[in-house]
This record gives structure tokens, C-alpha cells and sequence, in this order.
């Protein structure tokens, strides 16, 4: 029974291929730069054109330990793994050394500076005495009688405010009243009430006539005083020379 002879190349390590590849990848690349007649993305798209066969053919012609290029585990991810473990394994167990030995080395160090701190604060003293404040009993008395005094002045205060403001609305009435002119049926009703006689009745404003009569009226009377002359009064000499006598 004839059998299919297997013309892959038969390789121990996957790491091995790796290596050359990525040589052979340089090497390529070199060949293409020394092209200038190429423009340069035209060079890019056949490199990775080159690069995408070159892997695929070495993939499907190459045999590892028995097992094709995709079952074939990973050797650097093994390799990088397990140094990774033991590089986590020594820092686990170093940090737990220093955390067992560290805190007995650091205390003497702690310790002598805290002592060094409290001779410090021993050694300092305040360059000014401080002085205890007394009180002025005068002093405290005129506060005393201030402090009682104030609510007093305030509702004073407050009150002469109020009496200031009543007092402004009456004056206000006051000078409302006396701009007030009278009327006549106002002069009726003040002579009926006071039984004043018709001619002592308040002239009315705009009342020209009355002013008139009554400014004539006084100048008549003072003319009337001014030429009547009182008799002179007698002396009583006679009666008290007879007296005398």
C-alpha cells in the first residue's frame, strides 16, 4: 500500500521559525527600498503582499513536533508566562520578607525621634511673659450702667419719634384748617351758632365791597379819636389848703 510521502520540513521548535522569518522579513523590505523606481505606496502594498504569502507558504510547509503550524503551541507565550510567575513568586516573597524585618529596623529610628522632638519642645520658652488682664471696676461699672441704660434710651427714643409723628399730623391739620376760607353758608352757621350780629361776620374772599366799607368805617373812627380832646383834669389844691387850715 503505497503511502502520500509528507515533503514538509519537519521542525522542534516554533520559536526557531519565528526567527527566520522575521530575517527573511528585513531582507525583503531591504530589496524593495533599493527600488526607486517604484513609488513608495506602491512599494508598501507589495510588501505586505510578499510578506502575506512568504508567512502562509512557510506556515503550510512546516511541521512542528508532528502538528501543523496552528495546533502548535506558543513557546515564547509559555516562556513569557513562566518568567512572569517566577518573577510575581520573588516579588511576593521579598515584599513579605521586608514587611517581617522592616518594622523592627525602622522603630529604633522612630523612636529616636520622637525623643529628639520632645527634648526640642522642653528646650523652647516663650520669649514674653504673659501678663493676666485685670479688670477696671469703674470701667466695668460705666458698662454695666451703659448696658441697662440703652434698652431705656431706645424706647424713649422710639416713643419721641411716635409723639414727633402725631405731633406733624396736627400740624399738618392745623395748617390745613387755616388755608381753609370761609364761606358763606360757613359764616351763617358761625353767627347763628355764637349769635354774632351781621356786621362781625368774617368778610368773605373776593368780597370787595365789605373790605371797602369796613376799611372806610375805620378810618372814619380814628379821625373821630384823633379830633375829640379830653378835659384836663383838676388839681385838688384848694381842698387840701382848707384842710390844712
Amino acid at each position: 500500500m503505497d503511502t502520500e510521502k509528507d515533503y514538509r520540513v519537519k521542525v522542534k521548535s516554533k520559536k526557531i521559525v519565528v526567527e527566520q522569518l522575521q530575517k527573511y522579513r528585513e531582507l525583503m523590505k531591504k530589496l524593495l527600498d533599493g527600488q526607486s523606481s517604484i513609488a513608495e505606496d506602491v512599494k508598501q502594498q507589495m510588501l505586505q503582499e510578499l510578506l502575506r504569502n512568504f508567512d502562509k507558504s512557510v506556515h503550510d510547509n512546516v511541521v512542528i513536533n508532528g502538528e501543523c503550524w496552528e495546533d502548535a503551541p506558543n513557546e515564547d507565550n509559555e516562556a513569557e508566562c513562566k518568567t512572569l510567575d517566577d518573577f510575581l513568586d520573588e516579588n511576593i516573597l521579598e515584599t513579605t520578607l521586608k514587611r517581617s524585618s522592616y518594622p523592627k529596623k525602622i522603630l529604633p529610628y522612630v523612636v529616636r525621634s520622637l525623643k529628639a522632638e520632645r527634648e526640642l519642645m522642653g528646650l523652647y520658652k516663650p520669649t514674653v511673659k504673659p501678663q493676666e488682664m485685670k479688670k477696671d471696676p469703674v470701667q466695668e461699672t460705666k458698662m454695666t450702667s451703659l448696658s441697662e441704660a440703652a434698652p431705656r434710651m431706645i424706647r424713649q427714643a422710639s416713643a419721641v419719634m411716635k409723639s414727633l409723628q402725631t405731633l406733624q399730623q396736627s400740624m399738618e391739620g392745623l395748617c390745613n384748617v387755616l388755608s381753609m376760607h370761609p364761606t358763606a353758608q360757613s359764616s351763617e352757621i358761625h353767627r347763628e351758632v355764637f349769635g354774632l350780629p351781621q356786621g362781625d361776620l368774617l368778610p368773605l374772599p373776593g368780597d370787595t365791597a365789605v373790605s371797602r366799607q369796613s376799611l372806610k368805617r375805620n378810618v372814619v373812627e380814628a379821625e373821630l379819636k384823633n379830633a375829640y380832646t379830653l378835659p384836663p383834669k383838676r388839681l385838688p389844691t384848694a381842698s387840701k389848703s382848707e384842710d390844712s387850715e
